[in-house]
């Protein structure tokens, strides 16, 4: 992992050794699930402006390098797969806590 990987995670995971956090990494500042959900959804956001500004540049003749501008737009699709699973998750989550019967 280079040192603009490293950054990357550190600005989207708000950690300083490029992992993912953990329920173990709370804390009592923490907002909880909403908070971390949030953050999330902000990440995703911000990889989708940042691959979009990779492509303008690109297409501005800005950046040369073709093969970052992919991993660009390659990294924001896949965040966005991650939350649309997510997302689907908490849905049949949900629909299943109101079938059941109490």
């Amino acid at each position: 992992m280079n040192v603009a990987e490293l950054q990357r995670l550190q600005s989207i995971w708000g950690r300083d050794d490029g992992r993912l956090p953990t329920p173990r990494d709370r804390t009592a500042a923490d907002g909880g699930f909403a908070d971390t959900l949030s953050r999330a959804i902000n990440a995703v956001d911000r990889a989708q402006k940042a691959a979009n500004e990779q492509v303008e540049a690109f297409v501005a003749g800005e950046q040369e390098n073709l093969h970052e501008v992919m991993i660009s737009m390659n990294q924001a699709r896949l965040y966005f797969q991650l939350m649309t699973e997510v997302r689907n998750r908490l849905l049949e989550t949900y629909q299943e806590l109101m079938r059941t019967q109490i």
